[in-house]
């Protein structure tokens, strides 16, 4: 448990917030009296993709996952490059 000044505190924020991602708890105080408390949420799991995150809301029943894997919907293929240049051109030809 770390204590701080709001002083202090705010001039060096990311310090104190990098103590709490490691685990601390940070105690803010005003004049020696406790004002409020910085730590890690309690229900909070570290998770490191989004995939993993996906399956915990699901399992809690926060969200409902997509049945399939892929859209319905077939992207058009683009044969041939378009020139974004000449396009621009066009429509800035009337601004001119």
């Amino acid at each position: 448990m770390i204590t701080v000044g709001v002083k202090d505190l705010k001039n060096q924020l990311s310090q104190y917030l990098q103590y709490v991602k490691n685990g601390e708890r940070v105690i803010i105080t005003e004049h020696n009296k406790i004002i409020a408390e910085i730590s890690v949420p309690k229900n909070e799991v570290k998770s490191s993709t989004l995939e993993e995150k996906l399956e915990m809301l699901s399992k809690e029943g926060s969200i409902i996952t997509a049945k399939r894997n892929k859209s319905c919907v077939d992207l058009p293929e683009i044969k041939e490059k378009l020139d974004w240049k000449s396009i621009y051109n066009e429509i800035r030809e009337d601004r001119i």
